[in-house]
């Protein structure tokens, strides 16, 4: 067994021939989850019998193909469509501008980052990734336009996004606005904006990009229905090209500060085969969470609630 830490997050990495000893209890570390990197096909059975789900590592959120906005509107959910006009009329009444950088100028970069860094710092194990980005955004290879929103002399928010041409595809890659309208939901303007740019561009599909499949961690549980209402579907980032995607299978051992949060969610694999679809494996102390009956996850092929494997803190 190897013990991580990832960003917070305690991980026991183990082989499949140690699952019997379940070493895991045996240790002086709080752990967090316990990960069986690529499980073999032979031990699936046995891992869904201990408690580990079995999921890709990462997720792609895919949006399918619309040959314009109303057609990609209509997918949505009623309510989704009604917040997405109320934000568009608070920026409107606001007097934002709007405005699309191909090449994204170094000022403006420079007040997105600094507006990206306030918000990742908001979060509780946040990583600002994006500032590792800086020159690509700006040298390439790689093409990157941006699309931004300016209150007066202030950058309200932007979205950073990525084209990749041989795939037909858009990458939604980073996002950012300030405090005061993310209250108002200028990132879901902003989100659409950017893919009217896209369509503009010859893009027939878009994505926002690979998460870890582990959401209560890096990410919280409430983007899936964020994303969900923009019109995007999370599937395994192999299912979308990912040469180094890989599968694994996690037991959560407690959900709650410092690690993960109350609740956690994982997409695993509805049947046996790697490209079943998905459903939603949601961990927490609550027995019956309020997230596993509203929102997006009924939707994604029925949800399970697992209780955490300890509901004490560990010694």
């Amino acid at each position: 067994m190897e013990i991580q830490d990832r960003y917070g997050l305690t991980l026991a990495l183990v082989d499949p021939g140690e699952l019997a000893s379940e070493p895991w209890l045996r240790t002086g570390r709080r752990l967090d989850v316990v990960r069986v990197p690529d499980p073999p096909a032979g031990r699936w059975e046995e891992l869904a019998a201990r408690g580990f789900v079995r999921k890709p590592g990462l997720l792609t959120w895919v949006a399918e193909p619309a040959p314009d906005e109303e057609t990609h509107l209509r997918t949505l959910s009623r309510l989704a469509r009604r917040n997405l006009r109320a934000a568009r009329r608070r920026a409107a009444e606001a007097g934002l501008r709007e405005t699309v950088e191909d090449p994204v100028t170094p000022g403006t970069l420079d007040r997105f980052l600094a507006l990206y860094k306030e918000r990742v710092a908001e979060m509780r194990f946040g990583v600002p990734f994006a500032l590792d980005h800086r020159d690509a955004v700006l040298h390439g290879p790689r093409r990157f336009f941006g699309v931004f929103a300016h209150e007066g002399e202030e950058l309200a928010g932007g979205v950073l996004a990525l084209e990749c041409p041989a795939a037909g595809a858009l990458v939604l890659r980073f996002s950012a606005v300030s405090a005061a309208w993310r209250r108002h939901s200028l990132a879901r303007v902003l989100y659409f904006s950017a893919l009217r740019e896209g369509r503009a561009r010859g893009c027939t599909r878009a994505t926002l990009g690979n998460e870890p499949n582990l959401l209560g961690h890096l990410t919280e549980p409430g983007l899936l229905q964020f994303k969900t209402a923009l019109g995007f579907r999370p599937v395994p980032s192999h299912a979308f090209g990912d040469p180094h995607a890989t599968d694994e299978a996690d037991l959560v051992l407690r959900v709650g500060a410092p690690g993960l949060s109350d609740p956690t969610v994982m997409l695993g694999y509805a049947a046996a085969e790697r490209g079943a679809p998905l459903a939603a494996h949601l961990v927490s102390a609550d027995p019956a969470p309020p997230l596993a009956t509203r929102g997006p996850l009924p939707l994604l092929g029925g949800v399970t609630v697992h209780a955490p494997v300890f509901t004490a803190p560990q010694r």
